[in-house]
């Protein structure tokens, strides 16, 4: 069997998970974050700083999950592909859920700066996002 027709299958038919299976807050480490991008948000980033954990799928990536601040209003990275799997089959394609920055990591005198986040099963952050400012 080809890998890219198992993909395919596992794609179609992804792993059904209950909330109540997973334990929230997830802390996780956010990857990808050595573009010079990433490495500006997540410089720029506090502990506590509000985050949205948001499903991207693409072509390539089906279980995409991109790690955006509220408060930068950028990406910082991704979060690791079998975490995403299990988020897109506990809460469906095209979820959203909040998050916060747990621990910023990294930096001098290493190369590149990291993050380390809280992924919560909640998604008050995008819901006060829509409310009309006072």
């Amino acid at each position: 069997m080809r890998i890219s027709t198992l993909f395919q299958k596992r794609k179609s038919n992804p792993k059904k998970t209950n909330k109540e299976e997973m334990l929230f807050p997830i802390f996780c480490k956010v990857y990808a974050v050595k573009s010079p991008d990433h490495q500006g948000a997540i410089v720029q980033s506090r502990v506590g700083d509000k985050l949205l954990v948001v499903s991207t799928p693409s072509e390539d990536h089906p279980y995409c999950v991109s790690v955006y601040s509220i408060t930068l209003n950028r990406v910082l990275g991704f979060i690791e592909e079998a975490l995403a799997e299990k988020l897109t089959a506990t809460f469906g394609e095209n979820f959203c859920r909040d998050g916060e920055v747990e621990q910023i990591t990294g930096g001098p005198p290493y190369r590149y700066y990291g993050c380390n986040i809280r992924v919560m099963d909640t998604q008050y952050f995008i819901e006060d996002m829509h409310q009309p400012s006072p």
